[in-house]
């Protein structure tokens, strides 16, 4: 394709092809023609490819459309940015024609204009009470840390790349602050919210006007209700998601929440002893959380919220490790559990209706399905799990410690990440912005599909080449079997174009020079309809014109 143009008429085209193809009965895997069944819309959610962290309720981080596959050097043209201190994943929504993201950060939120290829900072809004991480998160401030953070690559200077951990942690790049730039959703009628530290969520609105401010319309402080005995355990929020009731769920360390959309309070589960480490996803029956020792299905009854079997939830441990363990081996999670977001798998008309984590094996990561509803009559109990509600695991060949970054799903196939740093540092700033330069870097993805008539993983092909150094959740294109991610190459970022099929590398789009302003940390990729990648990351929110002419790199 030789025109930016000509991409998206193609795409679309393909786009079109796909939906039109029938989509086969049960099989043990679905036919590459046909774009397998997706998470249900959620009738409360904004309608966009991306109105909730993890791109759907379901947590598959895919979308229906084609992404670009030819690759190319990018140039300082196609990446267009606005500096920030972190943000993982900005959500979309339409409005008249006009293309709105929200980007919330752990200072505050960003409004961003990107119709067509615009991406305009429209306005900024803080999080109430956080006018000393605003005052030391400046444009100048960041733009003063990255050229530090650039000096300290160049010169693999690992001392001095590990000096910059306490002042990006006074700007706000920390465990406490980190999930107000993680997590965040808009609803159907462009109501945004987010985390803002701590146990305070925000909701806000541009009133749907697309170049008009933003105003906080409120921000609930949930420490007033977590019960007495957790006050001391029970201290951030992790993660969010809108149930298909049209609830906010929060996530905390030690505990969940349900409030309605004016962020009145409904109900919590108190889970006392059990640490809460990534954010949750839904379906139309329930939500999937994911704790130190067990996987949940957790209903709301009415009354409150539930995991017992009664009520329409349950519970499965899992296997485990120790802290210290976990620790030592890399993990980026400090429980010794499962580090992941539950992902989705099975819809509509699929016959197995699965939740996939990766455990905390001491052998080794291994990728769990779950039973999401119920188990059926005639299944046995598998050899080596902890419970007959696991309906399959298998051990992966990449990762010694639980895999951090969300799974990617189409149809019942699954790619996973190596998420152990060879290396660790005790802090998240200094595992980022090492591995890959002074320290090793962790390699390697891996896919599995579940065959549903053996009810068992199995193992397709695994590509060593991808630098997991950011840890940041891929997209996959389901119209042309396409998943992108990001990568290093010698020390310089990029993205990578791989084949769902097969693991190969298609194409390459290396960033137009040496700078960590290109990192993707943390992040969760989004694809656009029209091709550019959208992504987070420290430093700065950045859309990157992947498509495009240029010669093929792969």
């Amino acid at each position: 394709m030789n025109t930016r143009r000509e991409f998206l008429v193609g795409s679309f085209s393909i786009l079109a092809a796909a939906v039109a193809l029938p989509l086969l009965p049960s099989a043990r895997v679905f036919a590459q023609s046909a774009i397998p069944r997706m998470p249900g819309l959620n009738p409360f959610l904004a309608k966009s490819a991306f109105p909730i962290s993890h791109s759907n309720p379901g947590a598959t981080e895919a979308v229906p459309h084609a992404g670009p596959t030819k690759g190319r050097q990018l140039t300082a043209a196609d990446v267009k940015t606005i500096p920030n201190v972190f943000t993982s994943h900005p959500t979309v929504k339409n409005v008249g024609g006009e293309r709105i993201i929200i980007a919330s950060g752990v200072d505050g939120i960003r409004k961003i204009l990107a119709t067509g290829d615009a991406f305009e900072l429209i306005d900024f809004i803080a999080y109430p009470g956080h006018g000393d991480y605003v005052a030391k998160a400046t444009p100048a401030a960041i733009e003063a840390a990255l050229e530090k953070a650039d000096a300290a690559y160049r010169e693999k200077d690992d001392t001095a790349i590990m000096a910059l951990s306490g002042p990006m942690s006074d700007s706000g790049f920390n465990r406490r602050q980190i999930a107000g730039g993680a997590y965040n959703m808009i609803d159907k009628d462009g109501f945004h919210y987010a985390p803002s530290g701590g146990l305070t969520i925000v909701k806000s609105t541009d009133d749907n006007q697309p170049r008009g401010k933003l105003r906080i319309v409120k921000s609930k402080d949930l420490a007033a209700d977590v019960p007495a005995e957790l006050k001391a355990s029970v201290t951030y929020i992790v993660g969010i998601t809108m149930s298909y009731a049209g609830d906010v769920i929060v996530a905390a360390h030690g505990a969940l929440f349900l409030l309605d959309r004016e962020l009145e309070f409904k109900g919590v589960l108190p889970i006392p002893g059990e640490a809460i480490e990534n954010s949750i996803c839904a379906d139309e029956k329930g939500i999937y959380v994911v704790t130190s020792r067990r996987m949940l299905k957790v209903v709301w009854t009415g009354t409150k919220l539930s995991f017992d079997e009664t009520d329409g939830g349950w519970q499965s441990p899992y296997n485990t490790m120790s802290p210290e363990r976990a620790k030592a081996a890399g993990a980026l999670t400090v429980s010794g559990g499962s580090g992941t977001t539950p992902s989705l798998m099975g819809f509509g008309d699929d016959p197995d209706k699965l939740v996939v984590i990766s455990d905390a094996d001491p052998q080794g990561a291994q990728v769990v399905a779950f039973w999401r509803d119920e188990i059926p009559a005639d299944f046995k109990q598998q050899p080596g799990t902890q419970s007959r509600r696991i309906a399959g695991q298998i051990r992966t060949d990449i990762s010694t410690v639980t895999i951090e970054p969300s799974f990617s799903v189409l149809g019942y196939g699954v790619v996973v990440q190596n998420g152990a740093y060879p290396q660790p540092v005790p802090d998240i700033w200094s595992n980022a912005f090492s591995a890959g330069v002074t320290r090793p870097a962790p390699f390697g993805i891996q896919k599995f599909t579940w065959n549903t008539q053996t009810r068992s993983f199995e193992k397709n092909w695994i590509n060593q080449e991808v630098d997991n150094t950011d840890v940041m959740v891929p997209v996959v294109a389901a119209a042309n079997r396409m998943i992108y991610l990001a990568s290093k190459k010698d020390g310089i970022y990029e993205y990578l174009g791989v084949d769902w099929d097969t693991g190969e590398t298609k194409a390459r789009w290396p960033f137009p020079d040496d700078s960590r302003k290109w990192n993707a940390w943390g992040g969760i990729t989004a694809l656009l309809e029209d091709g550019d990648l959208l992504i987070g990351g420290v430093f700065a929110i950045k859309r990157v014109n992947i498509g495009g002419n240029g010669q093929s790199i792969a």
